[in-house]
């Protein structure tokens, strides 16, 4: 990946976070809470086409749309706020009212989620090609250490409580930048190595284990607008950010999400190469033929002269 081609992504994502931080930060409360999983508050990611995953299991073919992984992070994080609420006391009623409030019409895909049904979705074109992978088959390792991304990859391999048509599980090792495997994937422990998270954290290998052929995806360096990881910790983990830093953390988390469902894996990913433009194979390949075209004519007409 190119430096122009990050600074273009940069770019992107940082106008939309300096041009409406203001605007955003109107809209957040005076009294700034830690969110654990998703961001209230934030709008609708925009129009977005991406395939979905294939794999088989148990004879099934499944069907895995981003929405899926979506709404599961959604209702994993419905429970956690659900059991949190009723240890505080609050009637049926009253928590009801706070995860309609929370979440009503709260889309589940933020950028981790997303990061990481790319990621997958990438992984299994460049390991499985044309190929259908069995769910068992299947193995992915992740250091991103977030419920998004985490949720979603249980999804993916039926790992999770709860993930409808699961016959055969596949398999999910979460190994930290720094070796460290994490066996305890629940949101209280992953939120003990949230705590600092850096570009090598948005990785993840996709490995086929029947043949051990594997795919590393690594997310390019300027995937996040400068400032966002600090401000991360800030909002979602020590509740310490002022309203108005909030306000741009929501903008900046916005950006990257939408990133990651509308943006191209070569300008998502290190080592992705933008495909040769349709139209401009086509005219090289006239090109090319015309060339030849030209000298073999040129030779017959020297060949007719020395003749």
């Amino acid at each position: 990946m190119n430096k122009s081609k990050n600074k273009n992504l940069k770019g992107r994502l940082a106008v939309g976070a300096l041009t409406l931080v203001l605007a955003a930060s109107l809209l957040v409360p005076v009294a700034v809470a830690p969110v654990s999983a998703h961001m209230p508050g934030a709008s609708p990611p925009p129009e977005f086409e991406l395939e979905s995953i294939v794999i088989t299991d148990g004879g099934l073919e499944i069907e895995i749309a981003i929405e899926d992984v979506g709404n599961y992070h959604n209702e994993r994080t419905k429970e956690l706020k659900t059991k949190m609420l009723k240890k505080q006391g609050k009637t049926d009623e009253e928590i009801a009212r706070a995860i309609e409030q929370e979440f009503g019409g709260v889309s589940g895909n933020c950028p981790c989620n997303s990061f990481a049904f790319r990621s997958v979705l990438l992984g299994i074109s460049e390991v499985w090609g044309d190929e259908v992978p069995e769910r068992s088959d299947i193995k992915i390792i992740t250091r991103r250490p977030t419920p998004g991304a985490t949720q979603c990859l249980q999804y993916i391999t039926g790992t999770g409580s709860k993930v409808p048509n699961v016959t055969n599980k596949g398999e999910l090792r979460m190994i930290l930048a720094d070796g460290t495997e994490v066996t305890d994937l629940s949101v209280p422990n992953l939120k003990k190595h949230m705590k600092v998270m850096g570009i090598e954290t948005w990785n993840i290998i996709i490995v086929r284990k029947s043949t051990d052929e594997q795919f590393e995806v690594q997310a390019v360096e300027d995937i996040s607008p400068e400032g966002f990881d600090e401000l991360r910790r800030k909002v979602k983990m020590e509740g310490t950010a002022t309203p108005e830093e909030a306000g741009e953390f929501r903008v900046m988390w916005e950006e990257v999400r939408d990133g990651f469902l509308t943006l191209p894996d070569w300008e998502l990913f290190d080592g992705i190469e933008e495909p040769f433009p349709t139209g401009g194979a086509i005219f090289l390949g006239v090109l090319v033929v015309g060339l030849i075209t030209g000298i073999s004519l040129s030779r017959n007409r020297k060949n007719k002269r020395q003749s």
